[in-house]
């Protein structure tokens, strides 16, 4: 007797077993060709609703028709079968196209939410309306969503990040360890979620080019990420304000292919460093950053927005905590 956990063949079907080694397959090679159509292209707009919630359904989809085209199955098992297929499609990306930690982060949520949605669906239609032609309607979704993508309100945000630091040294010591930066060392580096966990490029150094409004700071980031700084308020030991500036080659595609932090969705506006005067010849060291987004889920950018932001300043302003402090002739004294 064959047992019943088998699925034994009734009329010819296969059994799951013979079913899950076919439509994994099938959805995966499905899944990177829709990856290349939606994300590969490097468009003026990103594809939020075709790329982050369309392509996820349509995967779960088309697994769970293949798996079980009568929708008898639970629809929890479902559902974790349509994740086990984005974790192996989101690892594909990764090797395959250097997908970066930084999207592979910010889009998770919405993939696996847009997977368990899709296999939700799928199993209802299956179930309840008896109809396979809805799920193939699931499966082609992400091709209906580029006019949906290019009519969705994307309404302008502007915010700002603001982290201080208090530092053991008078303020002309540390303006001398902020307006110039020189390589920053291993031994110097923060740990922080963003650079350790998610691999985003970390600061190297910046190089002052002039003095006062007007002047350039160069900034050099690891794995090839350059950019400027142009002074727009130069206020000797008490203030440093800057305006971005971004060359088409200041972020490498292999760092990041998809996010321009120049564009219309996204744009770094600019920064300053405030230096204020403590007791005991201590400074309260404040860094900003400014920036606007324009996009569908503006809310859920900005959140990253802040984490991103919050760790590159903690590990900029230790650096000069620790440089300034060792610096710091009273500081010495009191070793």
């Amino acid at each position: 007797m064959t047992s019943a956990r088998s699925e034994p063949s009734t009329g010819g079907r296969p059994s799951i077993t013979e079913r899950l080694l076919f439509a994994v397959p099938v959805a995966l090679v499905y899944g990177i060709l829709l990856y290349c159509l939606i994300w590969l292209p490097r468009e003026p707009t990103l594809p939020f609703i075709a790329g982050l919630v369309f392509l996820p359904m349509a995967i779960a989809s088309v697994v769970t028709i293949l798996i079980d085209p009568r929708g008898e199955g639970s629809i929890r098992r479902h559902i974790r079968i349509g994740w086990i297929c984005i974790t192996a499609l989101i690892l594909l990306t990764m090797v395959l196209f250097r997908e970066a930690g930084i999207c592979v982060a910010m889009a998770s949520p919405f993939f696996y939410g847009g997977s368990a949605l899709g296999s939700w669906l799928s199993c209802l239609s299956l179930r309840k309306l008896r109809s396979r032609s809805v799920v193939s309607c699931i499966a082609i979704l992400p091709l209906a969503g580029f006019p949906v993508d290019a009519i969705a309100p994307a309404p302008q945000h502007e915010a700002e990040v603001r982290t201080v630091m208090d530092i053991d040294a008078p303020p002309a010591e540390v303006w001398k360890n902020t307006v110039k930066i020189p390589r920053i060392m291993a031994a110097e580096r923060k740990w922080t979620f963003s650079h350790n966990i998610l691999g985003v490029p970390q600061p190297v150094d910046a190089r002052l080019q002039g003095q006062g409004v007007g002047a350039v700071r160069h900034l050099r980031w690891t794995r090839g990420v350059t950019f400027e700084e142009i002074v727009t308020d130069w206020q000797k030991n008490r203030s440093l304000a800057w305006r971005f500036s971004f060359g088409p080659r200041s972020i490498p595609d292999s760092v990041e292919g998809h996010i321009e932090v120049d564009s219309a969705y996204l744009k770094l506006l600019g920064g300053d460093y405030r230096l204020v005067p403590l007791a005991k010849g201590k400074t309260r060291l404040t860094l900003t950053t400014r920036y606007r987004i324009a996009t569908p889920i503006n809310a859920y950018c900005d959140v990253w927005g802040h984490v991103f932001l919050i760790d590159f300043h903690r590990a900029v302003l230790t650096v000069i905590k620790q440089r300034s402090e060792a610096t710091s002739p009273d500081h010495k004294g009191e070793l």
